[in-house]
């Protein structure tokens, strides 16, 4: 039994896991203009964080999501992780939440990696601090042509980096950190209680747009918002599952009437019918 899938699922609609109807209507969207960028929260220490438009994945085997599906739903469709991979998805990286510190007569030197991304995201701070205050001096971020009074130099006068390496280095980080995900402690607390971790275990792949998949057509801006929508076509998916047998029957009587659409893509959803899975029968036997 493989520990590692090549389906990356999609459960979509978190919010509306207990309105399989409205699931529905968000599913056949995705389905139209492809899957769609939300707002995710990473959290770092005291309260600082990074929001980013992201789509999220599990690497879970279905067989074994029971767990997972109690909390996000189920309502997925199941992606080819070529997919995935092709349009510049990573699996999250997850990171332990505490600093070092002392328990006891015990030093704690576990949280050295936090404590370390924590001060990158400090560095990151500092960097987007001053591309405000730089724009509220007249940087305009949308002129391609060097503003060299917005450069960082030496003591010496020398251009260490020019207004647009360290925007674009900015950016780039808060990208970078749009992959790390709070893991909590792995297996048993560290004090031998119970509590065990929430995150790790959900397997989590991530889409994070970019310039590159902008660049590659990968993404594209939604028309009127601070979305993204990543396309993709029929050979792209290779499942749908679904929460029961009423809406197995929809999502297969919506794709056969795919066939008659007047877009070509469209109709290789209807020609070739998607496996649909009913998350329950699949337990049941």
């Amino acid at each position: 039994m493989s520990a590692i899938s090549d389906n990356l699922i999609h459960f979509l609609a978190r919010s509306d896991k207990d309105a399989p109807n409205r699931q529905l209507e968000i599913f056949k969207l995705i389905i139209q203009n492809g899957l769609r960028t939300g707002k995710v929260l990473i959290k770092f220490s005291e309260g600082a964080s990074i929001i980013n438009q992201i789509i999220c994945f599990t690497d879970i085997p279905l067989r074994e999501c029971s767990e997972h599906t109690g909390i996000y739903g189920k309502f997925g469709i199941g992606f080819k992780k070529s997919y995935v991979k092709n349009a510049g998805g990573n699996p999250a990286r997850y990171f332990l939440d505490y600093m070092p510190g002392q328990t006891d007569a015990k030093i704690e030197t576990r949280g050295l990696l936090f404590l370390l991304l924590c001060q990158q995201y400090n560095f990151l701070a500092k960097l987007h601090a001053l591309r405000d205050a730089c724009v509220a001096n007249g940087l305009d971020l949308t002129n391609p042509n060097p503003q060299p009074q917005f450069d960082l130099f030496d003591t010496h006068g020398n251009t260490v980096f020019t207004a647009r390496e360290w925007i674009t280095q900015c950016n780039w980080m808060i990208a970078g950190f749009s992959f790390d995900k709070q893991m909590g402690d792995l297996g048993p607390a560290r004090d031998e209680t119970q509590e065990i971790d929430l995150y790790y275990k959900e397997r989590e792949w991530r889409l994070v747009p970019s310039d590159l998949s902008l660049y590659s057509g990968a993404a594209k801006h939604e028309e009127a918002s601070d979305h993204f929508l990543y396309p993709f076509e029929r050979s792209d998916v290779n499942m749908v599952v679904v929460p029961n047998e009423e809406i197995r029957s929809d999502v297969l009587e919506y794709f056969i009437g795919l066939r008659k659409s007047d877009d070509k893509r469209l109709q290789r959803f209807g020609e070739n019918p998607l496996p649909v899975i009913n998350y329950d029968d699949m337990n049941r036997w």
